[in-house]
């Protein structure tokens, strides 16, 4: 099988839409030897903030001297970004190889037609209330590659990011050894849930008894639920916000630094790369996790604390490409995310001299996001992501509510050409609404190397 193949196989694999329930992972992670029992873990959940979280902790642990699996989703330009070794993301080769492997085994184990066994629509519960087994989906196979693939590298640890709320995510079928939930916003409530509460349920889920546990969640609610979790399942809950101060002294386009300690204890100045003051927070979710990590035995200094956290960054999420104008890639794809960008441009003072070019997918709360971003811009261009669930652009012209000046262009480099030509050279060009618009934005501007 080819490494062409092999994707072809994968992404077909989406016909059997999103599932909810852990006993197809079950069947597949036995037929390969239960290879997610053979790696020391942390669980990265919650709604934003996931994969930057996992990332500085990724990073750490490198820079510790550790031999680090990432597991997160989904990717940007390339499938490999998916699964990453100490930083580098698997080779087309073994994810041929692996690939191959894995289609014997779903075929032996999950014989079907297409009378026997339909395809289920996207977002279909699935398993949940009944474990009604069907086809693996695209998910929990590639889930299944990334842990054959940690085993088979001989990671000391895997960091890995929930896919889609918690209890019955294919990647909840570890035990480890620090669960992290980020923060909870409203997100596919017609999967999760329709409240806080209940979503809250969803991603508390993650947490085992016993497990030690980091959130930084802030909502009341939300919090509750996690809190009453752990000591139903006796797992230690560390919340950040209860149990760390921190300050931030910089924050600006070269990068944050801030001071941090636990509560009425001295505190330390350390630096991060990645932008926006709501990384900080995701950074001392990082440390705080990385800390419980020592209690159960890892070897990690005060120094590769630094310098991990220094030197993580994470693609498309406040990234930069320097120019006149300058264009900012953000892939905010909630309301939650599209709140923590304004609040970046306002510090930053980009707001009232700024293009957006906004292409959103149809099930997002696209009316909130843009209530949020469009009255900081004097022009909005709406485009279409490369997605069979983009939202059409022209659906989307309520935004004049917001901005007086609405244009639609539905090819994203053409959005982006007409954002770059029309604004001034001392104004900036954000781009945003969907990670299908900043995968597209980053082929058009090409990839940049990252700062250290």
């Amino acid at each position: 099988m080819t490494y062409s193949q092999a994707i072809a196989y994968l992404y077909g694999l989406q016909r059997y839409g999103v599932k909810l329930g852990l006993e197809n992972m079950k069947q597949l992670l036995g037929a390969v030897g239960d290879p997610h029992r053979r790696f020391p873990s942390i669980l990265v959940g919650g709604t934003n903030g996931k994969g930057s979280t996992s990332a500085l902790l990724s990073s750490i642990l490198k820079s510790a001297g550790y031999r680090v699996g990432l597991y997160t989703s989904p990717h940007l330009l390339d499938f490999t970004e998916r699964i990453q070794i100490d930083g580098q993301a698997i080779a087309e080769a073994d994810v041929a190889a692996l690939t191959d492997e894995l289609r014997s085994v779903v075929a032996d184990l999950f014989p079907t037609s297409d009378t026997s066994n339909p395809p289920v629509p996207p977002f279909s519960q699935g398993g949940v209330g009944g474990f009604c087994t069907s086809h693996p989906t695209f998910f929990e196979v590639t889930t299944v590659l990334a842990f054959l693939h940690f085993v088979r590298s001989k990671v000391d640890y895997a960091v890995v990011e929930v896919g889609m709320g918690g209890r019955f995510d294919a990647t909840n079928v570890l035990d480890p050894q620090v669960a992290v939930i980020t923060n909870i916003a409203l997100e596919h409530e017609e999967y999760l849930g329709q409240t806080l509460g209940a979503i809250a349920a969803e991603k508390a889920g993650i947490i085992k008894e016993g497990t030690r546990v980091v959130t930084a969640v802030d909502a009341p609610e939300a919090l509750a639920v996690i809190t009453d979790a752990c000591q139903q399942r006796g797992a230690t809950l560390f919340d950040i916000r209860s149990s760390y101060d921190w300050r931030v002294h910089r924050s600006d386009l070269s990068g944050q630094q801030f001071s941090v300690g636990e509560k009425e204890r001295p505190t330390e100045t350390l630096d991060i790369s990645l932008l926006g003051r709501h990384q900080v927070i995701n950074a001392v979710a990082a440390l705080a996790a990385i800390r419980l990590l020592r209690t159960a035995g890892a070897t990690i200094s005060e120094n590769s604390i630094r310098k991990g956290l220094r030197r993580a960054q994470w693609p498309g999420r406040l990234q930069l490409f320097p120019g006149r104008p300058l264009v900012i890639l953000d892939g905010a794809h909630n309301p939650a995310g599209a709140i923590a960008l304004r609040a970046f441009l306002e510090e930053q003072r980009f707001a009232g001299r700024l293009t957006l070019v906004f292409g959103v997918l149809q099930d997002k709360n696209w009316i909130a996001m843009l209530q949020a971003l469009a009255p900081l811009a004097k022009r909005v261009i709406l485009t279409r992501p490369e997605s069979e669930r983009a939202a059409d652009p022209h659906r989307l012209l309520e935004a004049e509510r917001f901005c007086l000046k609405i244009e639609i262009l539905e090819d994203v480099a053409e959005a982006i050409a007409l954002a770059r030509t029309a604004t001034d050279p001392e104004d900036t060009v954000v781009v945003t609404g969907s990670l299908f618009v900043i995968s597209a934005a980053l082929r058009v501007l090409g990839v940049q190397e990252p700062r250290t």
